[in-house]
């Protein structure tokens, strides 16, 4: 059986810092695409203006993939991170209940209650 030893607030920390770099990632590709306008803009060459954007064009859908995939990790990880804690919960109030519920020894002992067992 594996043991996890996660610590919930230092993944809550990484989600935090990440998310704060991805949510930047919409402002990058706006940059992106206008600086790859630009280019084709600039350029002396229709042909050459036609490559970048084709260039652009099929390299877009892998970096928003990438974007897509990173938002779906960190949302997959916090929910995981929250299963985690959910789950300790579960297990301390499971404990706990089953110590409470356990019946006394001395009830069960062979012999009955009070006697020892090698006289």
């Amino acid at each position: 059986m594996s043991a996890w030893d996660i610590s919930p607030n230092g993944v809550r920390g990484v989600l935090t810092r990440t998310q704060g770099v991805a949510m930047e990632f919409d402002g990058h590709m706006n940059n992106l695409n206008a600086a790859v306008q630009g280019a084709g803009a600039q350029c002396s060459s229709g042909i050459v203006g036609e490559a970048i954007a084709g260039f652009f064009e099929s390299a877009k859908s892998n970096i928003e993939f990438v974007f897509t995939r990173t938002n779906a990790c960190l949302n997959a990880a916090a929910q995981a991170t929250n299963a985690y804690v959910d789950g300790d919960l579960e297990m301390a109030g499971n404990a706990q209940a089953s110590a409470t519920a356990a019946p006394n020894p001395a009830a069960v002992m062979p012999r009955g209650p009070g006697r020892a067992m090698a006289e």
